[in-house]
């Protein structure tokens, strides 16, 4: 896993292929990161049921739908090799905000000393955990740490899926929600980011543009149906960091993929009573892409949008 240098903004190494799995489709792209464009989206769908994402269980129910749309999505792109990076759903994950006095030189030392922290935050042995972390403050007698944790076991299922795409296996592999980080503008103030998809709505909060707060819940069913339980997991989160962390959300950035249905937005809208706002794009070249292509990145591409604007 790689979450190099990690800020808000989700430093990290760009590729120059990505591929982006989520219950109910797969996306692919080319990117460009020295321009900062993304020069081709392809999606396609999967079955229900294809991809199960959990962070305890086997995640790829149906082995021959998940590699033969990954290859259809591949073929609109084109993969001519290069740096291959991997999201993964935010679900398979388990991302924890961890407080430390102080932390050893060391990386495997302070790799111990993380996992040993993370614990509490995983449903099974931390042993089988495969860790990236990376500081986000540090200040005299008090570091703070992002940390995100996969099962070996779901990881290696997630790498299988790339062979014939890449060798030597993917050189980043995120949680989708990471990849959006860079799209948030840097400002001093409370923001909310929103990224709702197939069977989980994950919100973080940052403020100084440092993540601040980080919650995956899990969805039973399509958005559609969870209209009310996905405005009232909203509310409590922004309640929950303008009373506990004293942070003041002034904008609610929000990423739906695919799009959600009007009632969603409307609950998400009401429950917190703050206007949604898209995350931008607009700093990210995508005006070159091929007939049809557009549609795809506007629909489920934003995270591509996000590995290309970071400040690598």
């Amino acid at each position: 896993m790689g979450l190099e240098r990690h800020t808000h903004a989700g430093r990290f190494v760009t590729p120059s292929y990505a591929l982006d799995l989520e219950p109910g489709f797969v996306a692919a792209a080319r990117l460009n990161a020295s321009r900062r464009q993304v020069q081709s989206v392809g999606v396609r769908g999967l079955p229900a049921g294809a991809l199960e994402p959990s962070a305890n269980r086997p995640n790829v129910a149906d082995n021959a739908a998940v590699r033969s749309m990954i290859a259809e999505a591949s073929e609109i792109v084109g993969n001519g090799g290069g740096r291959v990076g991997l999201l993964i759903p935010d679900v398979a994950t388990r991302v924890a905000l961890l407080q430390f006095e102080t932390l050893p030189a060391d990386q495997r030392e302070a790799e111990s000393l993380v996992l040993w922290k993370m614990r509490e935050y995983l449903p099974y042995a931390p042993e089988e955990a495969r860790l990236s972390f990376q500081v986000m403050g540090k200040q005299p007698g008090a570091i703070e740490i992002l940390s995100v944790a996969v099962r070996g076991s779901v990881l290696t299922e997630y790498e299988a899926l790339l062979e014939g795409i890449n060798r030597g296996g993917p050189i980043l592999v995120l949680p989708a929600t990471v990849a959006l980080l860079p799209l948030l503008p840097e400002e001093a103030g409370g923001q909310l980011l929103l990224h709702l998809c197939p069977g989980a709505l994950t919100a973080v909060v940052t403020a100084s543009n440092r993540v601040r707060y980080w919650r995956t819940r899990s969805l039973e069913g399509d958005a559609a149906g969870n209209a009310e339980e996905v405005g009232r997991e909203a509310a409590r989160v922004l309640a929950t960091c303008q009373d506990n962390l004293k942070v003041q959300v002034q904008n609610v950035w929000y990423c739906a993929r695919p799009p959600a249905e009007s009632a969603v937005d409307e609950a998400l809208a009401k429950a917190m009573g703050r206007e949604l706002r898209l995350l931008p794009t607009d700093f990210v070249s995508a005006t070159g892409l091929p007939s049809g292509q557009r549609e795809a990145f506007d629909h489920f591409g934003i995270p591509f949008a996000g590995l290309v604007a970071n400040p690598s």
